[in-house]
């Protein structure tokens, strides 16, 4: 049988790396260089960088014919690095979210416990008194007849 503790570890690391993984589409730099384009994906911190390169047309054509075809394209294929160092950090972070949240779900449910029982208590006390008040008038006519 798993213990809490271990139950939640579980939930919260695996819900982590769900977030993680959803979060590659997030695009979260770009930067041109002369030889292509970078892009970085991934949030808070890109763990997946995608480097396109350029390609060059040949024969060069004339500026104002094909001006498309003059510029410079994108190859089609692409280099792809991971940091898993950085994927390890966004998954730390959001399992931090889930403690935290779990936390402060506790500490919220402990007061309105708290809360709830202070209520029962002082209207305990306050039957027990009117009691007490209802049992001398009792006995206070009883006395009287």
């Amino acid at each position: 049988m798993i213990r809490p503790r271990l139950r939640y570890l579980i939930l919260f690391l695996s819900l982590a790396l769900v977030a993680s993984y959803v979060s590659v589409m997030v695009l979260t730099e770009r930067s041109f260089t002369s030889g292509g384009v970078v892009e970085n994906y991934g949030f808070p911190l890109p763990w997946e960088t995608l480097s396109w390169t350029f390609c060059s047309q040949s024969p060069s054509q004339p500026h104002q014919a094909y001006s498309i075809l003059n510029g410079r394209c994108l190859a089609p294929c692409c280099a792809t690095t991971y940091n898993f160092a950085f994927l390890l950090l966004d998954v730390l972070f959001y399992m931090g979210i889930g403690y935290l949240s779990l936390l402060s779900y506790r500490g919220l449910m402990r007061g309105i416990d708290r809360r709830a029982s202070e209520l029962v208590r002082e209207s305990k006390e306050s039957m027990s008194v009117e009691d007490d008040q209802n049992q001398e008038r009792q006995d206070e006519l009883k006395e009287k007849l």
